[in-house]
C-alpha cells in the first residue's frame, strides 16, 4: 500500500460524509419549506392554526404478557415542528462530525503503519513489540496496520510521533493560512466527538469541557488561556437552553438577501481533518520519494 492510496481512500470516505451532509441539510430545508407553505395556508383560518398539530403516543410491549402500554405522549404545534426538524438535522450532523473523526483515526493508523512499513526506524522500539529486526524487516504491510491499530495512546501517540518526525507540522499548525491553532482544532474534534457518543452531544459543564481540550492541547497556560482559543471552543455550543449543546448547524451570512450563503461549521471541522491528513500525506510523501531517489 503507497500513502497516495491511503489518503484517496480516506478523502472518498469523507466526500462520502459530506453527500451525506448535503442530503440531510436538502432534506431539512425541504421540510421547514412544507411547514411554511402549511402554515401559510391556515393564515385565514386562526381557530384551525390553533388546532394545527402532531400527536403522537409513545407505546411498548410490556415483556411479561406481550400487551401495549403507553409511555409518552406529545404535542406538537406547527413551531414545534420547527424545532424538531431542525434539532434532527444537527443530531444527524453531530453523528457525521464522529463519523469523520473515526475515518481521521483511521487514516492516521494507516499512514503510522506505511511509516514503519517503508522506514523499520520510524516506530520506536516498543511499537514493534518482540521481535527481531531480521523478523520486522520480512513483515507485510498489514502486519504494519494490526501492530498500529494495536499501538497504545492512539490517536495522540501517532500524532505526537508525526509532530517529532516532522517539525513542519508543528510548524504549520500555528502558522497555516487557515488562521487557526489546528492541534487545538483536532484535540476539540476528538473531545467532540466523545460526547456525541457518549453524551449524546451535550456537555454536562462547557467550562469544565473547555478546560480539558485546552490542557490536552496544551495551552491552558496555568489556567490563563489565550481567549481566542476559548472563544473557538465556544463558537461550537449553542445559546440559551442549548448553551451546553454541540452545535454544527449552518450560519446565514446574509439573512436579509434571499440567497443560501452560511458559514458551514461541519464543512470547517472536516476540513480541519482534511488539512492535517494532508500534511501527514505530504510530510510522508517526500520522505518517502527522497528514500527512493
Amino acid at each position: 500500500m503507497e500513502i497516495q492510496g491511503i489518503f484517496e481512500s480516506y478523502s472518498n470516505k469523507m466526500t462520502q460524509i459530506h453527500l451525506y451532509q448535503d442530503a440531510m441539510r436538502n432534506l431539512a430545508k425541504k421540510e421547514l419549506k412544507a411547514l411554511y407553505k402549511y402554515e401559510q395556508s391556515l393564515e385565514n383560518y386562526p381557530d384551525l392554526k390553533e388546532l394545527a398539530a402532531s400527536h403522537q403516543n409513545m407505546i411498548f410491549r410490556v415483556a411479561k404478557d406481550g400487551s401495549h402500554r403507553f409511555f409518552g405522549y406529545k404535542k406538537s404545534t406547527i413551531e414545534d415542528k420547527r424545532l424538531e426538524v431542525t434539532l434532527h438535522k444537527n443530531k444527524q450532523y453531530q453523528w457525521l462530525l464522529a463519523e469523520s473523526y473515526e475515518r481521521f483515526e483511521d487514516f492516521l493508523e494507516s499512514a503510522y503503519a506505511f511509516a514503519g512499513f517503508t522506514d523499520n526506524n520510524f516506530w520506536p522500539l516498543r511499537d514493534y513489540g518482540n521481535i527481531s529486526l531480521r523478523d520486522i524487516k520480512k513483515k507485510p504491510f498489514t502486519w504494519f496496520e494490526e501492530r498500529a491499530n494495536k499501538k497504545n495512546n492512539t490517536p495522540s501517540s501517532i500524532i505526537n510521533k508525526f509532530r517529532e518526525s516532522f517539525p513542519e507540522i508543528a510548524h504549520i499548525e500555528i502558522n497555516n493560512g487557515l488562521n487557526i491553532n489546528l492541534h487545538l482544532a483536532i484535540v476539540l474534534i476528538e473531545h467532540l466527538r466523545h460526547v456525541i457518543v457518549h453524551k449524546g452531544g451535550t456537555v454536562s459543564d462547557k467550562n469544565d469541557f473547555t478546560e480539558r481540550v485546552l490542557n490536552k492541547a496544551g495551552l491552558y497556560n496555568n489556567g490563563n488561556p489565550d481567549k481566542n482559543h476559548v472563544s473557538f471552543i465556544h463558537a461550537h455550543f449553542g445559546v440559551g437552553e442549548y448553551k451546553n449543546t454541540i452545535l454544527l448547524l449552518e450560519i446565514k451570512t446574509n439573512p436579509e438577501v434571499p440567497l443560501d450563503t452560511f458559514v458551514d461549521i461541519f464543512g470547517a471541522l472536516s476540513g480541519y481533518l482534511m488539512a492535517y491528513a494532508h500534511l501527514i500525506f505530504e510530510s510522508l510523501s517526500n520522505t518517502h520519494n527522497k528514500h527512493l531517489e
